[in-house]
């Protein structure tokens, strides 16, 4: 699959966000920081793109059902707000443009149908713009089950828009538990693969320099960390075991602490080999529970990946917004005299001045670049 990448995306009555649809067109670049302060639609944001990737495996009903119905997804419920609409703009390095176009409206049944639903496909050298109408009335994407070679293409990158979640840790959480070796493929949202995933990393001596580097960057902040200890059972079976310097005793996952285990996965996601490498990497506030010095190198790692996905992260963090560069910031305010979210883009341009005396996560916190509570 070419190296694609998410060019512009408009969102119109979802959540937070009201039914002005030009209002609520957002760019994206290589790295997107998106701050704000608690409720301002940051994570409303990421889990817009979080239904679009469901939606292409026809998870949509299911997507609905867990989120408690229409009336949460619906901008103020389904009496102040009658359709959700929303527009993707994909380009990739062979210079194709896609752009994926849907309109969803609440049904009886208290599920969502689509009204509209549209794709349009064109490559830079050629004037055809092509169009691919896939009806109205049905409550799964159609694009899903299309056949046409454009529509397979987008559904395959929009369906990998997964976000990763590392947050869950505690005792049972998927990312604790065993794994099985053959589930190696590609790292898990939720992390719960990241024993296979690592053990196929090492065992590949393409992949191993790889593996060498996450272990590097590990002991940056856990420097009593040796080695991961990953030896399948006879059921194929592997858990997160790992060894501590100058030590010959095992321990077992439920040995990290929650940040230290949040920063293992984190580390592993953004530093696997490009070949295994999601195309666009999503993060909700990965800074949770990592002391500052791993935030700062959690931005290094983020900086890094950059070079071969495109990252989007939200953060509630001035110290990982201080490692990053104006024009990759997207502030999400909430306007409460609308009662909607407002997302907007920052040129160093308009902030050279400021940025002479003061850092971004200087500025975030003086409220020059809005994302703050009012």
């Amino acid at each position: 699959m070419a190296n694609r990448k998410l060019e512009t995306i408009s969102l119109a009555g979802y959540r937070s966000y009201n039914n002005d649809f030009e209002q609520n067109k957002i760019d994206f670049h290589n790295i997107n920081i998106i701050i704000g302060a608690n409720g301002a639609g940051k994570s409303n944001l990421i889990s817009f793109l979080e239904m679009v990737s469901y939606m292409m495996t026809r998870g949509l009903r299911g997507h609905v059902a867990k989120r408690g119905g229409t009336q949460p997804l619906l901008h103020f419920g389904a009496k102040r707000t009658e359709q959700l609409q929303g527009k993707l703009t994909v380009n990739d390095e062979d210079d194709e443009e896609y752009t994926y176009s849907f309109t969803l409206e609440r049904a009886a049944s208290d599920q969502l149908f689509f009204a509209r639903e549209m794709l349009y496909y064109q490559k830079q050298q050629d004037k055809n713009r092509y169009r691919y109408d896939f009806g109205v009335g049905h409550n799964e994407a159609g694009i899903a089950e299309s056949y046409e070679t454009a529509s397979r293409s987008l559904r395959d990158y929009l369906a990998r828009l997964k976000v990763f979640h590392f947050n869950d840790t505690s005792i049972n959480s998927h990312i604790r538990s065993n794994a099985n070796t053959t589930d190696s493929a590609r790292l898990h949202s939720d992390g719960g693969n990241i024993a296979a995933f690592l053990y196929r990393m090492r065992t590949d001596p393409d992949e191993a320099p790889y593996y060498e580097r996450i272990k590097k960057y590990i002991r940056m902040v856990l420097p009593q960390f040796y080695d991961f200890i990953l030896e399948p059972d006879e059921n194929r079976g592997l858990a997160l075991n790992w060894q501590q310097a100058g030590s010959e005793e095992i321990f077992g996952p439920h040995q990290f602490s929650d940040g230290a285990l949040r920063f293992v996965a984190l580390t592993t996601l953004l530093l696997q080999p490009p070949r295994t490498a999601p195309t666009t990497i999503i993060l909700d506030e990965p800074e949770i529970g990592l002391h500052p010095m791993a935030i700062s190198l959690l931005a290094k790692e983020i900086r890094m990946a950059s070079k071969t996905s495109q990252i989007i992260v939200s953060t509630q963090s001035p110290l990982l917004l201080d490692q990053f560069s104006c024009n990759d910031v997207i502030t999400a305010d909430y306007d409460s005299a609308r009662q909607c979210s407002v997302l907007r883009r920052h040129r160093e341009s308009d902030l050279r001045e400021w940025l002479k005396e003061y850092t971004l996560g200087e500025l975030w916190e003086k409220n020059v670049l809005g994302g703050l509570p009012l």
